[in-house]
């Protein structure tokens, strides 16, 4: 039977017993219904884990004892960054979530000029924020090791800035007169530009034509912005590896 996994950083330093914070204490004893002497596996986040026992187990307190000798997992040579457009809440989260499922490396998130109105108003920082708590779950579930790196930036131009020239940047749009094929991916340091639900703005292509980009089109029908980025990662992962 797979043993439940836990993000703590704790689990690589040099002390073999150490504490969980308060939520994910909460959810081993409220949610996992876990107790004393039960084994779960712990990760870093930054390519370390280890099989740890419980041995205290309170609601807002378990203290676990590591038991196993840390399994140091190696980071990939592939670098799978993703520069994406804040989106309504449950899309958006939906997005993270499936990107770190299938192996994205860094989510850089940025505001658009042509936002979705219902959160145009909103603190996006806070949609940023919870961000962190999908990913860690979505890496508990899908066995990684590895926490993306996530960025939040004011604009598209931001974002770009952030970029250097070991990267081989992508640009999807619906406007695209030529079709994405991931065999002519020339580098493993790949970077999609993906837009929001109404698209990317003038100056937003103004600034894509001015940084030459490579623009493409995923097929025949229009993707949801949630959707188009898990199509990208899954097709570039795929190209790479044979998922």
């Amino acid at each position: 039977m797979r043993k439940h996994r836990i993000y703590c950083k704790s689990v690589s330093e040099p002390k073999d017993v150490f504490m969980l914070d308060k939520d994910q204490s909460y959810h081993i004893v409220k949610v996992l219904r876990l107790n004393t002497d039960d084994e779960i596996e712990v990760f870093d986040g930054m390519g370390s884990s280890a099989i740890c026992k419980i041995i205290e187990a309170k609601r807002s307190l378990v203290s676990l004892n590591r038991i196993s000798s840390l399994n140091i997992t190696k980071p990939s040579d592939k670098v799978f960054s993703f520069i994406l457009p804040f989106i309504k809440k449950d899309n958006f989260h939906f997005m993270i979530q499936k990107l770190c499922e299938i192996g994205a490396s860094k989510l850089i998130f940025y505001k658009p000029d042509l936002i979705d109105q219902s959160i145009a108003k909103k603190d996006i920082s806070k949609l940023f924020a919870k961000s962190n708590d999908v990913i860690i779950s979505a890496c508990k579930q899908c066995g990684t090791n590895f926490l993306p790196e996530t960025l939040m930036v004011g604009s598209l131009n931001d974002a770009i800035q952030l970029l250097d020239n070991n990267f081989e940047v992508y640009v999807f749009d619906i406007n695209a007169s030529s079709v994405f094929n991931s065999h002519d991916i020339k580098s493993k340091n790949f970077v999609s530009i993906t837009g929001p639900e109404s698209g990317f703005s003038d100056s937003e292509y103004n600034l894509i034509e001015e940084n030459n980009f490579k623009v493409r089109l995923l097929g025949n029908n229009i993707l949801r912005a949630e959707t188009a980025p898990i199509v990208i990662a899954s097709l570039v992962q795929n190209h790479f590896d044979k998922i």
